[in-house]
């Protein structure tokens, strides 16, 4: 597995833009995001865009959100997931994943052997989870875990990081538009420091 040292910068703080603009991730729901929503989104304070860079190119993008959730306390995959607080509580403190994407030419190819890929999507989901391991660690900033909105394409791959899916209804409706999965601050802490060991 190759491990990126990313240059991660405010998508409204770039200095070249046309990096933006010629970014791509080939899936046109991800795409109409960046083009189409981000700008009203961020004027209105809804989310932040990231641009992680390698070098001068390009890699991938994430935007984040912090979130109330409703807690699901009939939920089993939720109770195990945050613990106490999801049944306790009303809501439950979440960053919230809005946008997350790999430029095209960096995606999973299958062709290629295990130890060519490029895996920059588990590599900029350790960035999202050190900024959570940071808010909770250094800030003192109350977080519980992480929420997204799966796109069905993508939910595998969010289980393959230990996502689990909000409920039961969220995992056996097929054909969704998109998927409500969650991850505890415990899993992300320990994912993080486990990646911090290996490098």
């Amino acid at each position: 597995m190759k491990i990126f040292d990313f240059d991660v910068y405010p998508h409204n703080g770039l200095i070249n833009i046309s990096d933006f603009n010629n970014y791509t991730t080939g899936i046109h729901t991800l795409d109409a995001f960046l083009f189409e929503e981000l700008d009203v989104m961020e004027t209105h304070n809804k989310t932040a865009l990231s641009v992680a860079y390698v070098g001068d190119t390009v890699v991938g993008m994430f935007a984040l959100s912090t979130a109330q959730t409703i807690s699901n306390k009939s939920s089993e995959q939720a109770n195990h997931t945050f613990g106490d607080v999801n049944k306790q509580y009303d809501s439950i403190p979440l960053i919230s994943i809005d946008h997350f994407s790999v430029s095209k030419n960096l995606q999973y190819d299958g062709s290629k052997r295990k130890d060519e890929q490029f895996n920059v999507g588990k590599s900029l989901l350790r960035v999202i989870y050190e900024i959570v391991v940071k808010m909770r660690t250094k800030y003192n900033v109350a977080i519980a875990g992480i929420s997204v909105d799966a796109l069905p394409h993508a939910a595998d791959w969010y289980e393959k990081q230990h996502f689990v899916y909000l409920n039961d209804f969220e995992e056996n409706s097929p054909n969704k538009e998109y998927y409500k999965m969650i991850i505890g601050y415990p899993m992300i802490e320990k994912a993080y420091f486990e990646a911090m060991i290996k490098l």
